[in-house]
């Protein structure tokens, strides 16, 4: 890790930094984590008053919380021999029980007032959230951009790049039917976690994606001109082709998504690794992924041995020269998607853990 720019994790609307998971098992950087200077580690209220959690108070003097974290965690949590979660419960002064191995069950936690537990679930949680950012994600929140107006439009325009430039590869197309823009991807390790992420997206659509688009119902989204994720167009990864509103004021669109992704990260469950300032809204066209994973999947037929293809960037100039302006058509926003990673339904678009309709119903 270059020390000069560590890596940073939003959390709760609080930035840490992320350490060696060799120096720190926690992989956090803790000090002045509670943003308190208050002696004996006392917790203010105010200061955690982001930290959504039911609290029950059981006598005069002990107030309890349970909280869910998928199993795959509980290692991390836990510590070598123990060490982390001793030291949560000395730093907050509760006392934390851990299901034990095998055991379906949810973490409780005991103290003697409400700002010491929910310190310590805070704490828990920068615990997971420094693990969940390790691992690949597997659900991504998604709009499909796939209808049937915009997927023979699609096709037009790979049948006219392939013809017209010479050195694009067919394999470095999207299917048609995957096409969609992606608002945030997450790792999702079991049942309660996709609950959690199904009740997230109806409380956005409620909160957010309704209130914002109630008065240019039916909304409609355009797919049109090109752009490329990175600065030499003789070297591209991802050409994508770019979002606007269709009668509906500029920037609406993106206000929306960042809306849905802010209410996402602030439970934990999307990082700020896929995140600047706001979300890269985009429809990925071409992406030399594809000709890889494509390229490995031959290797693969005709060796014993388990190879991986290297990603090879590929020279869009021609493409952007001739085709900057390409218009693929307008898209009525009826649902936004809790899609799977790589598992496509029978309609060819990734399967859906959850969908939402964004239809007014009045």
């Amino acid at each position: 890790m270059n020390i000069l720019k560590p890596e940073l994790l939003w959390i709760e609307q609080r930035c840490y930094r992320l350490n060696d998971l060799i120096t720190d098992v926690s992989a956090l950087q803790e000090h002045d984590l509670y943003e308190s200077d208050a002696p004996n580690n006392e917790f203010e209220e105010d200061d955690l008053d982001d930290v959504d959690c039911k609290i029950d108070q059981v006598d005069d003097s002990r107030f309890s919380t349970s909280i869910h974290v998928s199993k795959h965690y509980m290692g991390h949590i836990i510590g070598k021999r123990g060490c982390t979660i001793a030291r949560i419960s000395r730093d907050t002064k509760t006392d934390i029980k851990t299901p034990r191995p095998g055991q379906n069950k949810d973490i409780t936690i005991m103290g003697q007032n409400v700002s010491s537990v929910k310190a310590a679930v805070r704490r828990i949680n920068l615990v997971v959230m420094a693990s969940r950012v390790k691992q690949a994600y597997t659900h991504f929140v998604s709009i499909p951009m796939n209808s049937p107006d915009i997927v023979k439009n699609f096709e037009s325009f790979k049948e006219n790049v392939l013809q017209q430039c010479p050195g694009i590869e067919d394999s470095l197309f999207i299917k048609p039917g995957k096409l969609h823009i992606t608002v945030g991807v997450m790792c999702l390790m079991d049942n309660e976690e996709r609950l959690m992420a199904t009740k997230l997206l109806t409380d956005a659509r409620d909160k957010y994606i309704m209130p914002m688009l109630q008065d240019y119902l039916p909304f409609n989204i355009r797919i049109k001109g090109l752009s490329y994720m990175n600065d030499d167009p003789k070297a591209i990864n991802v050409l994508y082709g770019c979002i606007e509103e269709d009668g509906a004021p500029f920037g609406l669109m993106q206000k929306m998504v960042d809306a849905v992704y802010r209410h996402f990260n602030k439970a934990g469950l999307m990082n700020e690794k896929f995140y600047r300032d706001n979300v890269k809204m985009h429809v990925t066209l071409l992406n030399s992924k594809y000709r890889s994973q494509q390229k490995e999947i031959e290797e693969s037929e005709t060796s014993s041995e388990n190879t991986r293809a290297r990603k090879e960037p590929f020279d869009g100039s021609e493409i952007l020269s001739k085709f900057a302006n390409y218009d693929f058509g307008v898209v009525e926003f009826n649902n936004i998607h809790l899609s799977q990673r790589s598992t496509v339904g029978s309609d060819g678009y990734y399967q859906p853990s959850f969908v939402i309709s964004c239809v007014s119903t009045n």
